[in-house]
């Protein structure tokens, strides 16, 4: 809708309808302009006359404040200098002592004083010594014979008295050949000399010693008070115009202020004889500049410089021209003096004169506003009384409009304003709100659908990998000797990881690798053996928190034939087999004391006496052992031997998280959409934006593993080449109840694995030997026996009747039970490099896993155990207390009547680590829901006697 103006001269002068009625420019007119007027009149003349009163006043001041600042600072050098020349002429007059002051003062006053002279009584008693900026040299008495303008060549024919230091003009001097930093040149310089007798004890005259001033400290001085850096700076000025010379008693200027970041740029008048005509250069000093005599203005300033005063003139023509917004230009003069003894008259050596054109505006201003504030208090109360009679009338409905459409906004109800009986303003302003109220409906709708479409067909669309790849590490790039197999990613942190197994693969030195779970510890091990000396041994591994403590010594240190009664053959140890190679120690910190401490012995002395034998025997591995907890924090907690960490942490190696790299994530996504496709006999999968957005935006808590098993689901489930968000599925979205471990079928080959061979006798597998075969070679028989509670080998391994199946929960496979003993021999290591260890440790756990489920015989059908007589079932807490995991793990556990560890992980999902499964088992047998049977690998949670079945699943 249009907004309609009403015509305004034909309205504007009618008093007609009520006051509320009245438009808003009718009231400004008639009531609020008047008074701004005139307040507004009053204010500009008062300001006017304070203005004109101050500026002048202001500029002249400052000027010449500044002025007679840099004029006693220029005579504080000369007076410095006067003191110093005093004491040098009181001490030992000597090359030496007087090269040492100079080359003292130069160290901390730097090119200050350029010159000491002395010219003693007799021609050979004359020496010269120069202060380069980088040494003290002593100048050759003939070249300073020779040189113009020298200290020796120019002496007053009137000697100064003796106390009484005479100072001489300014002076150019040039020495043609200086040592410096290996080489010669010119050195080039003006000075302003000082001149004292030197007396002896005696009262007798020796010399004459003088003392030279660098003219470009004085220059300096000037610099720094024409800069912002000046010590009377106040203001930052819109413009600043400050400009100091110096000129001798003569008129002639010498120099002129630079800027104080450049303080070695060489004496100058470029700028200040801008504009004017005169003589250039004079003896003795070539950028001397002398303005003609037509320059009325500046030789009166020189004048009255020569006479010793101080003053000010305004600057017209005489240095620049006016400026064009008609400030006012001053130049402010002092004399520069020098005293050159007690009771002696000042010597004028020279005058400063001082340029400003920028404190004008801003005093004016500063004055200015105090005035304007004063009278804007006044105009404020005035104006205060009349607006607020009006206030009520004029502002109320626009305020009111405002509230509610800022109201509207913010809640997103963009409904028609309704509001009483106002003026015709308000009302156009509220109908035509409401106009964009309706518009701005119709729109916020359509973007919505708009975004909604082009959102959805975005996050469907495919992106390129090796595009987002690039885009999140645009310095990707790597050599192929930066490339190591299975550790992916160019990140800084993985490039780090690489540099680290590179240096300690080049070391013959034991390595602990610490990470998380899932961040590649092992991968890190297995790279590090690839490309060091040894990468043609064997690689193996052992897991020290899958295996029990009898287990775990076997497999590392073997045993002989005869050292137990199963021990039919002679065994090799880990240690023994992998000789010439890498033996990989995982989760170290779950090693019993006993295992340390034999650890400790092995690594100390690099030799190990197997089960049973009287020698021992040497080995030759590169021990690299993993964890995924704090070993330091341990071994102040007493669980772990302090000793040991030392000896295993020779190098220490980080395994980044996932989330502190996740730029990585897309090139992990391809390396595992590519592994997963191969593996599963699948074409090339692809990910589309959106499930590349959700793997960037997740945590990972179980780092690159956790990646690795979801994409690994997605491809296995995936209906075409492309993988959507909705395909992806961790965290939460996760459902418990369909993990591996719920759906385990009971094997029905366990039901009379419980049952006892003669009354009293315990289950079979909980210690006694078992005449049947190993179960599968991957499924824990890499290690040799099974073992039970006693130690001895057997009784680890399941008891099958003839042609029965039995489950393996921990490998998913169907294991048939046969003849025959014992596991493999270490011999055979060709086959064990790179996985065999991880087999071994998960498999000793199933095989307790499986012993454990004898216990379950003769349960009455409902998979849960029923009350017994007499038993107090009150006791036992609601599944309340459990927290999610458990309560996910509690119909597997209702339904089967127990579970092990490694079942509990599956279940839970989610990669979390076996210190978390084993707390939450613990805490169940707190709380009174199941027991724990057997030790070691044959450990298994069931329930308590007076806990019965859960229905099924929820």
């Amino acid at each position: 809708m249009r907004y309609y103006r009403p015509p305004l001269f034909g309205t504007l002068f009618r008093l007609e309808g009520n006051f509320s009625e009245w438009s808003i420019a009718k009231r400004l007119l008639f009531a609020a302009l008047p008074a701004f007027m005139l307040l507004l009149v009053i204010s500009g003349v008062i300001s006017h006359r304070i203005s004109q009163n101050f500026l002048h006043d202001a500029l002249g001041r400052s000027s010449l404040l500044a002025t007679l600042a840099q004029a006693h600072e220029m005579e504080q050098v000369l007076q410095q200098a006067r003191r110093e020349l005093l004491y040098l002429a009181r001490t030992d007059i000597s090359a030496a002592s007087l090269a040492h002051h100079l080359r003292t003062r130069a160290e901390t006053m730097g090119t200050l004083y350029r010159e000491i002279a002395y010219q003693g009584s007799t021609p050979d008693n004359r020496m010269v010594l120069l202060n380069t900026g980088r040494d003290v040299w002593m100048v050759p008495l003939e070249q300073a014979l020779a040189t113009r303008f020298g200290p020796l060549t120019r002496q007053n024919t009137q000697e100064p008295k003796p106390g009484f230091v005479r100072i001489s003009a300014p002076t150019e001097v040039v020495y043609p050949s200086v040592p410096s930093a290996g080489t010669v040149q010119g050195l080039s310089m003006h000075v302003l000399r000082l001149t004292t007798p030197v007396i002896d004890a005696a009262g007798n005259q020796t010399g004459l010693l003088t003392l030279s001033v660098d003219m470009l400290a004085m220059r300096n001085v000037l610099s720094v008070y024409a800069s912002r850096r000046s010590p009377l700076y106040i203001f930052p000025e819109e413009t600043e115009k400050h400009r100091s010379f110096f000129f001798d008693a003569h008129g002639w200027i010498l120099f002129q202020s630079e800027s104080p970041e450049h303080p070695n740029l060489d004496l100058s008048t470029d700028t200040v004889r801008s504009g004017m005509r005169g003589d250039f250069g004079r003896p003795g000093f070539e950028a001397a500049f002398r303005p003609s005599p037509e320059q009325e203005r500046y030789w009166g300033m020189v004048t009255e410089v020569q006479s010793g005063n101080s003053g000010q003139n305004r600057l017209g023509a005489m240095l620049e021209d006016p400026s064009p917004l008609n400030r006012a230009f001053y130049i402010s003069y002092a004399p520069v003096t020098f005293s050159e003894g007690p009771g002696a008259s000042t010597v004028v050596v020279g005058g400063i004169a001082y340029t400003d054109t920028s404190f004008l505006a801003m005093a004016a201003s500063y004055k200015l506003y105090g005035a304007l504030f004063v009278f804007g208090l006044c105009s404020s109360a005035a104006a205060a009384f009349i607006l607020g009679m009006l206030g009520r009338g004029i502002a109320g409905p626009l305020h009111r409009i405002a509230e509610e459409a800022s109201g509207k906004l913010e809640s997103g109800d963009l409904s028609p304003i309704e509001l009483g009986r106002v003026h015709p303003e308000a009302e156009a302003l509220r109908q035509t709100t409401n106009d964009l109220f309706v518009a701005l409906r119709a729109r916020n709708e359509e973007l919505r659908l708009r975004e909604e479409h082009i959102q959805s067909t975005r996050r469907r669309q495919r992106v390129c990998l090796d595009t987002e790849i690039a885009q999140q590490q645009p310095q990707s790039q790597l050599s192929p000797q930066d490339t190591m197999p299975g550790i992916v990613g160019t990140s800084e942190s993985v490039r780090g990881l690489r540099g680290l197994i590179r240096k300690a693969s080049g070391v013959e030195a034991d390595v602990l690798i610490i990470g998380e779970t899932g961040t590649g510890k092992e991968l890190a091990a297995e790279a590090i053996h690839m490309t060091s000396d040894r990468a043609e041994g064997p690689f193996i591994s052992i897991n020290c928190g899958a295996l029990d403590e009898n287990l775990l010594l076997d497999a590392l240190f073997g045993h002989v034939k005869g050292a137990f009664s199963e021990a039919r053959g002679e065994r090799k140890g880990a240690f023994v087999a992998a000789d010439g190679g890498t033996l990989h120690l995982d989760e170290i910190g779950n090693a019993s004391p006993k295992v340390q401490q034999a650890l400790l012995r092995a690594l100390s002395v690099r030799r190990i006496r197997p089960l049973g034998s009287d020698d021992e025997l040497p080995f030759d591995a590169r021990i690299i052992a993993a964890t995924n907890v704090d070993l330091k924090e341990c071994a102040r907690q007493g669980t772990f031997r302090e000793d040991l960490y030392y000896r295993l942490a020779v190098i220490t190696i980080n395994t980044p998280p996932l989330r502190d790299r996740r730029e990585d994530i897309p090139a992990l996504a391809d390396y595992f959409l590519k592994q997963a496709a191969q593996t599963l006999k699948r074409p090339a999968m692809g990910l589309s934006r959106g499930a590349l957005e959700k793997l960037l935006a997740y945590d990972w808590p179980g780092n690159v593993r956790e990646v690795k098993n979801c994409i690994t689901r997605a491809v296995a489930f995936a209906e075409g080449d492309t993988l959507y968000a909705e395909d992806l599925r961790f965290g939460a979205e996760l459902d418990p109840t369909l993990s591996h471990g719920a759906l385990l079928p009971p094997s029905p080959a366990l039901s009379g694995m419980g049952q006892p061979g003669a009354p009293g006798a315990p289950p079979q597998g909980y210690g006694q030997p078992s005449p049947h075969a190993p179960l599968h070679p991957n499924d824990g028989a890499a290690y040799g026996a099974g073992y039970g509670p006693s130690g001895m080998p057997g009784g680890g391994v399941v008891a099958a009747p003839s042609g029965a199946t039995v489950y393996d929960p921990v490998s998913g496979r169907i294991v048939a039970a046969g003849g025959g003993g014992g596991g493999p021999d270490w011999s055979d290591v060709s086959g064990l490099r790179g996985g065999h260890g991880g087999h071994g440790g998960h498999g000793g756990q199933g095989r307790g896993d499986q012993n454990d489920r004898g216990d379950r015989a003769g349960m009455p059908p409902g998979n849960g155990r029923h009350p017994r007589a007499g038993t107090d079932t009150s006791s036992v807490p609601p599944l309340s207390t459990l927290n999610p995991r458990q309560r996910a793990a509690w119909e597997f556990i209702s339904r089967n009547g127990g579970i092990t560890r490694t079942q509990y992980q599956d279940i839970v999902g989610n990669e979390i680590p076996v210190r978390t499964a084993q707390y939450d088992l613990q805490d169940m047998v707190r709380k009174g829901f199941i027991r724990k049977v057997g030790k070691g690998p044959a450990t298994r949670y069931v329930l308590t006697d007076g806990v019965a079945a859960t229905p099924s699943r929820r």
